[in-house]
């Protein structure tokens, strides 16, 4: 998920020190019924044999690859050096794999059909995804040119403040466009917000938010949470009286953008992965409810993307 490749799911950290120790529900049960169907389908564990080899050896070659690319690209070995050694590895992996790929048709395709799955799951949210980024890139009004517009009597500004949740505080949330369209009207005070979960397990405090006035009574806030870190919108606006910047629950409504995708003839993708794509779009966990957002203080807005 922090890699963009699945689509938000509800996550329990059990651990406050290991990233990757957690309990996804979603995953565990998907877990249950593929358990079930190979226990149901290979009866007996001498039958997992040829599935069970290739799944260690496919394992063995791919974490040398990736080691090899790691060590050349973050850690800097000489790409000839790292060649030689890793290949060495490489070689006795891609032996033992290419032995195993021999019993393919005794079991050995179980593994390819959940790793295939899976690929194709991951690389078909990433692609929509990039694909809808676009669309929204391409419709997206820069901030800058949003406020140079603004005027002191129009639109009108009505009391209270106006916060929306956005994912690049740059650019003019469609929430907030389709608000002054629909409604005619701005809050006296609006605030772009944009959570960004980073890869350390807890942010410090001093580096938690990032507040700039924008002018025309705008704010952009950006909060940085670690991985076992739980974003919670409140309290956010709450630790942002150390910057003096204040705010009456009461009167702060969160805005958030309820969109449609429209499968199109607009990106490359074949018509059976947009349909694989809207499906994953769907079962995403809402924004609402990944960052904890009160729904008596929700408004949603909804538009419409072609992809």
């Amino acid at each position: 998920m922090q890699l963009r490749y699945s689509p938000r799911l509800s996550i329990v950290h059990t651990s406050r020190a290991q990233a990757g120790q957690i309990y996804v529900p979603k995953i565990n049960l998907l877990l249950l019924i593929a358990v079930v169907a190979l226990v149901l389908g290979f009866k007996t564990s001498g039958s997992l044999g040829a599935a069970y080899g290739i799944a260690v050896t496919g394992t063995m070659s791919l974490t040398t690859s990736l080691a090899l690319i790691y060590m050349v690209k973050v850690r800097g070995w000489n790409p000839l050096f790292a060649g030689l050694l890793f290949g060495l590895f490489l070689l006795v992996d891609l032996g033992f794999f290419g032995a195993n790929m021999l019993k393919v048709a005794e079991g050995g395709w179980a593994p390819l059909l959940i790793g295939g799955s899976a690929y194709l799951i991951m690389s078909t949210w990433t692609k929509g995804r990039r694909a809808v980024m676009t669309r929204r890139s391409e419709e997206a009004l820069p901030l800058d040119m949003f406020l140079s517009g603004l005027k002191p009597d129009r639109p009108v500004r009505v009391p209270g403040t106006a916060l929306f949740l956005t994912a690049d505080v740059e650019r003019v949330p469609a929430s907030l466009l389709h608000n002054l369209k629909h409604n005619k009207v701005l809050h006296e005070r609006v605030i772009l917000l944009s959570i960004k979960t980073l890869d350390i397990p807890r942010v410090a405090e001093d580096q938690r938010l990032e507040i700039h006035d924008v002018g025309h009574n705008f704010y952009t806030i950006v909060t940085r949470y670690g991985f076992v870190e739980e974003p919670d919108i409140w309290r956010v606006l709450a630790q942002c009286r150390a910057q003096d910047l204040r705010f009456n629950m009461m009167e702060t409504s969160v805005f958030v953008g309820r969109e449609k995708l429209v499968i199109s003839d607009r990106t490359p993708l074949m018509k059976w992965r947009k349909e694989l794509f809207l499906l994953l779009f769907r079962l995403s966990l809402s924004a609402v409810e990944f960052f904890r957002v009160p729904s008596n203080r929700v408004v949603e807005l909804g538009g419409q993307t072609e992809f």
